[in-house]
């Protein structure tokens, strides 16, 4: 059994996009369709989901809130955590499967070569990370939101400084993910799963065939 997790906002709006449960839905149905292992779904939010729901409650602002994601003794057993906006494209199962269950994972963006919370995979105990966020949320906020420091930024340069982690890229093949960002010119024709970053939406690329056939 894996637990498959999104963080749900009601009240989110990033790059002026608004989210809402059709997402979670969207998601939830991507996973039912093309990961053949049992699996839990689990959807953290400040509503009612029709899904495993864990209430958010730190009163974080937008993607802060996935730092919930590592409230102690929520899991039981490897996560697989995807973004609202990732669309599962084909099979991953296999890709699944071989994943390591000793480390944390992320994944590598193709610009700045940085480590992107997107998608992230672990099991244990790693909730130092969201007691450290709830004692200096502030500080933490302030910290990673200023665009003069060097290194990531926001909740997955948190994540990336504080975790010893690997990238699922090196248990994959190169086809596995690909990326629509509005700073990447590299596309991968025919992905396991497509990554959206900044503006870059699913619903605002539903002419793509990729994103017509898969997000629904």
């Amino acid at each position: 059994m894996i637990n498959v997790a999104c963080v749900f906002n009601k009240q989110q709006n990033i790059n002026k996009i608004e989210y809402d449960l059709s997402w979670v839905d969207k998601l939830y149905r991507g996973v039912a369709r093309n990961l053949n292992i049992p699996f839990k779904f689990i959807c953290f939010s400040n509503v009612d989901t029709p899904y495993n729901t864990v209430k958010l409650v730190s009163g974080s602002d937008n993607y802060w809130n996935k730092i919930e994601l590592f409230r102690k003794d929520i899991f039981d057993g490897p996560v697989l955590y995807f973004d609202l906006d990732v669309v599962i494209c084909k099979n991953i199962t296999e890709a699944v499967e071989k994943l390591p269950m000793d480390q944390f994972l992320m994944v590598e963006e193709p610009y700045k070569n940085i480590h992107n919370s997107s998608i992230m995979y672990w099991n244990g105990d790693y909730s130092y990370l969201y007691e450290n966020y709830i004692q200096n949320q502030h500080s933490i906020v302030k910290e990673y939101v200023d665009i003069s420091r060097p290194g990531n930024l926001g909740d997955q340069g948190y994540i990336n400084e504080n975790v010893t982690h690997n990238l699922i890229e090196n248990y994959t093949n190169k086809k596995f993910i690909g990326w629509q960002h509005h700073k990447v010119n590299r596309i991968i024709p025919d992905p396991a799963i497509l990554i959206f970053t900044g503006g870059q939406k699913p619903n605002n690329n539903i002419d793509l065939d990729i994103v017509k056939e898969n997000w629904i």
